[in-house]
């Protein structure tokens, strides 16, 4: 069996033959789950180290951008993913194999022409479909193919070598079964006060109030576009968490005091437009060997910093975006409020985590379930600190999945993120100079025009993403914020 084949069968299988019996067992187990209330059970008690002699002072979380596990780390050995041989069909009912991306000239590592996969709340329901998980070409023009394909390991090299030196994690869901910001709101306060992209100002309590509580020195890192902004000034200048990318680097760097916990957001190309293909986020149609070198660069950043031995780098995805992958996502308790808005509590499509550091397995696949509330309460352990959303209880802590027992193993290999002779724009060793926002990318560039008749489609839905980013500067900026 290849790397980027998890397949038994040579045919392609249609998904909603492979998934009745898990779709029905799932639609049971969700009947019992009622809004307020735990429809997983409690996890068992872990036996964790005390907080402050596990060796974890620093915990740093990158979340990127739309991209499920099937379709970006499928090919993992040991993992509980597939790529070659699904097989899904279009709104016309013709059914199309899974394919390898990059190996098709017409979509490549950038996949310009073809349209944003529908991430939305009802596209994601529609993706589910009572767990037979074949809705992913019905959002999509006839003959656009992108939501199918998928990268293999020699596409995503800083994967590879994730994979072959620190920790995969194979069954980490998102908050919500939706779209970016209602999915960053799980991740800042484990709950949503939204379903889709809107701009009301947030009064929900996050991980930073409890945090910032107990002076636990905190940072929420961007790059261009603060998420931070969708809850208006308060983590902007009230409590100025809020800084520059740059900083990050400053921080880590033996002049700088790395806070306890930092988030960092790539650039997410609001600045020139997403079509041009130039972010580090991996959203559609950024490259993502950008996108790769760009993890590579952080984790340098930390595997460089006098801070190293002490620190754990969480890498994960907002959401799925609209990508094919094989699992049904679970159900989970949503507080009433959320129930009202009509979020079912279905976690989101699978989605990439990756643990690096110190205290993380070596070449290891977790397959322990995992959300964006078990980073919450990772965080909340070691720091002595209350963590918000109501699944605290019933999502798994992350430090399930590292190594307490061994001895602390320091040792941080060189990962190589060269394509053809090309790497990224950012270095690898100090300086760690960032290079400038829309212009310092090697791999992205203009995404042509399709001459397809989907070309307006593709135009509505990159113009709808950019306008909901280009806003959320717009409310930064209005807050008094200084981009």
């Amino acid at each position: 069996m290849s790397d980027d084949t998890q397949s038994n069968s040579n045919e392609p299988l249609d998904p909603s033959r492979r998934r009745v019996l898990t779709g029905i067992a799932a639609t049971a187990a969700g009947a019992a789950g009622l809004a307020g209330k735990p429809s997983l059970a409690s996890p068992p008690p872990l036996n964790l180290p005390n907080p402050a002699q596990s060796g974890i002072d620093h915990i740093v979380v990158v979340m990127m951008e739309n991209r499920s596990f099937d379709h970006m780390l499928g090919w993992v050995r040991g993992a509980d993913g597939i790529q070659n041989g699904l097989s899904y069909r279009d709104t016309a009912g013709t059914a199309h194999p899974t394919f390898a991306l990059s190996q098709n000239a017409a979509y490549g590592y950038q996949s310009c022409g073809f349209a944003d996969p529908d991430h939305s709340y009802q596209a994601g329901h529609n993706d589910y479909n009572n767990g037979l998980m074949d809705g992913f070409l019905k959002p999509q023009p006839l003959g656009d193919l992108l939501p199918i394909g998928y990268y293999t390991r020699d596409d995503v090299l800083f994967y590879a070598g994730c994979a072959d030196n620190w920790t995969i994690c194979d069954h980490y869901h998102t908050g919500i079964l939706s779209s970016t910001f209602p999915n960053r709101l799980y991740m800042h306060g484990g709950q949503t006060d939204r379903l889709s992209n809107t701009l009301t100002i947030s009064t929900l309590p996050t991980i930073w109030d409890s945090l910032i509580a107990a002076k636990v020195p905190c940072k929420y890192y961007f790059a261009d576009t603060p998420i931070t902004a969708l809850w208006g000034a308060k983590y902007l200048l009230t409590h100025p968490i809020t800084r520059p990318l740059a900083e990050f680097v400053y921080d880590f760097s033996p002049l700088g005091t790395p806070p306890a916990v930092s988030y960092v957001d790539p650039y997410l190309g609001v600045l020139v437009g997403e079509a041009l293909g130039t972010s580090w986020d991996d959203h559609p149609f950024a490259d993502i060997r950008d996108g790769q070198s760009f993890l590579n660069y952080i984790y340098n950043v930390l595997r460089h910093s006098p801070a190293w031995e002490r620190t754990l780098l969480v890498i994960n995805y907002d959401e799925w975006g609209g990508f094919f992958d094989h699992v049904p996502p679970p159900l989970a308790p949503v507080s009433d409020a959320e129930a009202k808005l009509g979020n079912d509590g279905r976690l989101g499509v699978r989605v990439p985590c990756v643990l690096v550091g110190p205290r993380a397995r070596r070449g290891h696949v977790e397959s322990t379930q995992f959300d964006p509330q078990s980073i919450l309460n990772l965080i909340a352990w070691r720091f002595g600190v209350t963590a918000p959303g109501l699944r605290a209880a019933t999502s798994t802590n992350l430090a399930a999945a590292l190594d307490f027992s061994s001895p602390l193993n320091t040792s941080a290999p060189t990962i190589n993120v060269s394509y053809g002779g090309k790497t990224g724009p950012f270095p690898i060793k100090p300086p760690f100079l960032l290079p400038p926002l829309g212009g310092g990318n090697v791999f992205g560039g203009l995404c042509h025009k399709s001459t397809a008749a989907r070309q307006a489609e593709i135009d509505r839905r990159v113009e709808a993403h950019q306008s909901e980013l280009r806003a959320l500067q717009t409310l930064a900026l209005q807050v008094g914020f200084k981009l």
